[in-house]
């Protein structure tokens, strides 16, 4: 029998805040273990959470980034069970009155919904060690804020799960809330997956398989969870509702424990933590700190600013890049002169040196000069690859260091003229192979004319006088 697959999503995004959500431990990766917990975020008794304020404004740029409605009211509760990296046996979540909720994220073929946005904060970690036969707990992740992102049962295929995560990962990062380090467990996603018969509208029992950290390990997981379900329901078993965990070594699943329902966590209101109260016009402000998300983005470069698909999606990878291109395009409005260099000479200096686009020695606005210095034919292109390593090593001036260097191009005929006449002179072989109909030797040709006049040598301008030459 065939089946559909119905797949909803849960993903645990750490946000970029100095500190934890509850106390005033440092919030940040790595480290020795248990080095950045106290007992507030341990749940010592005696103590009481504060709540983090800037959780609340990057929980709600996180509903902006994914078009969710915000909530003026929002409250927190207990989640309570136990495990050994929960040293309170409880976890404090959003769960009767979330922050956000209502948002979707359109996708080629489907629009995706967002059930809700929550905020809660994180338990440990405990570390395996086989050969020894124990486990330790490290927690230091115990109160790092997190945000758990909802999904409706709204995928069908691997690809757009796979579409979607890496979305949700631009649009955190442009919205300044998550680094979406999967490698690192700042992005962790959860699958839900159920099999439905073709021409059925009933979903099936559903299995959770949990901490997926990568966009390959996602595919894996869902592919032999599908073929698993497939392989049960064909031989008439029935799937168990339970929580599962994928073996990327192997490539498969295994289960963990049964899935517990809700009522089973024992929900119930934190007596400790006010419900957060947002106003309108707070809610307005943090809207309009927002920036432009990808797809906006992705509209204005291939529509307005004319650049391929492909070229676009370069740029948008990656904001701080995107934020310079614009940045530079403001400033000239040749657009895809820009582009070129960005993705060109610029992405290969930064890309040897290991540098950002933060640490740039020359400001957008130089680019944009350096472009339309080749764009108005002043330099040549090749030339303004040259320039573009000397600001980025050197930092300068694009014009100085053109005329420094005797770059500005000459367009005196009579100089090239001269030139191309004595390479013609010198090649005579090649020149009767040419007209002869060996084209190819015109290339040669050209190579021999533009060494001789070097990089202030209009290229146009000697490949024009070029093909008189020879077609007469």
């Amino acid at each position: 029998m065939k089946y559909i697959p119905v797949i909803g999503l849960e993903i645990h995004a750490e946000l970029l805040t100095k500190s934890k959500v509850f106390c005033g431990c440092q919030n940040e990766f790595g480290g020795g273990a248990n080095e950045r917990v106290c007992p507030r975020c341990s749940g010592m008794p005696g103590t009481l959470p504060i709540l983090n304020q800037s959780v609340v404004a990057q929980a709600v740029r996180a509903g902006f980034a994914l078009n969710c409605d915000i909530n003026e009211y929002s409250a927190f509760d207990r989640k309570n069970y136990f495990y050994p990296d929960l040293p309170k046996a409880y976890q404090i979540t959003q769960f009767f009155h979330p922050i956000c909720t209502n948002g979707y994220i359109e996708l080629k073929d489907t629009k995706i919904r967002i059930n809700r946005i929550h905020i809660e904060e994180d338990a440990g970690k405990l570390v395996h060690d086989e050969y020894e036969g124990i486990s330790m707990a490290d927690y230091n992740r115990c109160g790092v804020p997190l945000i758990e992102i909802v999904t409706e049962p709204d995928f069908r295929t691997i690809e757009e799960v796979q579409s979607f995560v890496s979305d949700i990962a631009l649009r955190l990062k442009y919205a300044g809330v998550c680094d979406a380090k999967l490698e690192q467990g700042s992005l962790r996603v959860d699958v839900n997956i159920s099999l439905m018969p073709y021409g059925s509208d009933v979903f099936g029992t559903r299995a959770e398989i949990k901490n997926l950290n990568s966009i390959k390990a996602i595919g894996r997981a869902i592919a032999y969870e599908i073929e698993r379900q497939s392989e049960i329901l064909d031989q008439g078993g029935k799937v168990v509702q339970e929580t599962r965990r994928f073996n990327d070594n192997h490539g498969d699943t295994k289960a963990l424990r049964s899935k517990e329902e809700a009522h089973d966590y024992r929900y119930f209101p934190e007596p400790d933590i006010p419900p957060v109260f947002l106003s309108r016009e707070t809610i307005s402000e943090i809207q309009k700190t927002m920036p432009k998300m990808p797809g906006e983005r992705m509209q204005e470069y291939t529509e307005k600013f004319g650049l391929p698909q492909e070229d676009a999606e370069l740029i948008i990878a990656d904001r701080a890049f995107s934020d310079f291109y614009n940045a530079a395009a403001a400033s000239c409005p040749e657009y895809r002169e820009i582009a070129n260099l960005m993705l060109g000479a610029l992405n290969r200096c930064l890309n040897e040196s290991g540098k950002t686009v933060e640490q740039l020695q020359f400001t957008p606005a130089e680019l944009a000069e350096l472009a339309q210095l080749s764009a108005d034919g002043i330099i040549s292109k090749n030339t303004a690859r040259d320039i573009l390593v000397i600001l980025f090593t050197e930092g300068g001036k694009p014009r100085q260091i053109a005329e420094k260097n005797n770059w500005i191009m000459q367009n005196d005929t009579d100089w090239i003229e001269k030139i191309v006449d004595e390479v013609l002179a010198q090649n005579a072989g090649c020149v009767s192979d040419y007209k002869n109909g060996n084209q190819k030797v015109f290339g040669f040709l050209m190579g021999q004319v533009i060494r001789a006049v070097g990089k202030s040598g209009n290229p146009k301008l000697c490949k024009d006088l070029m093909m008189k030459k020879l077609e007469e």
